[in-house]
């Protein structure tokens, strides 16, 4: 399978260093319930492990949740409950969509299961003199960082105008918040040499990649809108707490789905939330309108144009109805098989592919294909 490497800006061969092809995805935070631009996400990247696992390719899938995050301890203050209880709650929820969606394809990581570790690594990138101290927070030096800013395509001036994480001391506009010590939201932590803080966000997600991968692996995947800052400081830090140049061979990244023209979020108030979606639809429904746009472009959500694949769903389970003979993948590569797997190979062109597997139901020929088909899509009759 090729698929697109945002690093490299071109169509990058997925295939494991060492036996087992590993992918971490960066998952949602959970304060809430998840919706629908998550679940384009979770879809995704499950079509694209369930792939590799049906051609026999040995996958570990990990999907990472934030549930360390000021989000979480407003959350907590409004319902006058602890952070712990919030945090716990939505992940419930969230394992209950995943089920919903027919994902079956990952495993679960949550960052506060790994905060001793985001204290080792940020320990080590002050000793390294990556990192420094300043009123209580620490900071990645992005100045000593040759390479910082590849991933977004940003110059050194660009950084320099991004001005994030702004507090005083801090030395460079564009270095990277990784230990708030100054801020108060509820959830504290304590070191000896660093006090009382927080892991930030971008040091808990590599936190997770070095705990369970030991920071090099195949793909990371998730929103565009994480390409920075989160995923040039998570690749920044990657480098130097393995010495590796290359700690991730793919950075892969799924377009924001947008509904009246604005991006489909939390904080817009303009969400629909999955748990909606699956009490309405099936599963098959959501997969067949998620895989009609090719997950690198936006996706701009309808729901007179989802309530067209109930319809489709209907024709492939015709299709398919009663043909137990057809059991098995086939034992062959048929010409639709091949053209089949060519679209899926082509940095996961669902869209083709889909187009494909419809005209395929509507002929009712090569059930055994057709079958085929969809477990790849992960649809369930």
């Amino acid at each position: 399978m090729r698929i697109f490497n945002t690093l490299s800006d071109l169509k990058d061969t997925a295939a494991p260093r060492q036996g087992n092809l590993k992918i971490l995805i960066c998952g949602p935070t959970v304060y809430d319930f998840s919706h629908f631009g998550h679940g384009r996400i979770l879809l995704f990247y499950d079509l694209v492990a369930r792939y590799l696992m049906l051609k026999g390719i040995r996958t570990t899938a990990i999907l990472n949740i934030t549930d360390i995050d000021p989000k979480i301890s407003l959350r907590a203050r409004q319902e006058r409950s602890s952070t712990t209880d919030v945090s716990n709650r939505f992940i419930n929820e969230l394992l209950i969509d995943i089920q919903s969606l027919g994902i079956n394809t990952f495993g679960i990581a949550r960052t506060s299961d790994y905060v001793k570790s985001a204290m080792k690594i940020i320990l080590e990138l002050l000793n390294k003199k990556r990192a420094y101290l300043a009123n209580g927070n620490v900071y990645l030096d992005t100045s000593f960082l040759v390479s910082y800013g590849r991933l977004s395509r940003m110059s050194r001036e660009d950084l320099a105008n991004s001005r994030i994480d702004i507090a005083p001391g801090k030395k460079n506009p564009s270095d990277i918040l990784i230990w708030n010590g100054s801020d108060d939201f509820g959830q504290k932590y304590y070191d000896k040499s660093l006090g009382v803080g927080v892991p930030w966000w971008h040091t808990q997600d590599s936190s997770v990649a070095m705990s369970i991968f030991d920071g090099i692996y195949d793909i990371h995947g998730g929103a565009t809108e994480l390409i920075y800052p989160h995923h040039e400081s998570l690749l920044a830090q990657l480098r130097v707490l393995t010495s590796n140049q290359k700690p991730v061979k793919i950075w892969n990244h799924v377009g924001l789905v947008n509904i009246d023209g604005k991006k489909m979020s939390k904080s817009f108030g303009n969400v629909i939330r999955i748990r909606d979606l699956t009490r309405k639809y099936n599963s098959n429904t959501i997969r067949l309108y998620v895989f009609s746009k090719h997950y690198r472009q936006p996706f701009m959500f309808s729901q007179s144009e989802l309530d067209k694949f109930y319809s489709t769903d209907e024709t492939i389970a015709s299709a398919l109805w009663g043909k137990n003979d057809a059991a098995k993948s086939p034992d062959r590569k048929t010409r639709l098989i091949n053209e089949f797997t060519s679209y899926i190979e082509d940095d996961v062109n669902t869209p083709a592919a889909l187009q494909l597997m419809i005209e395929t139901a509507r002929k009712r020929e090569s059930i055994t294909d057709l079958l085929h088909m969809t477990r790849i899509f992960g649809l369930i009759y």
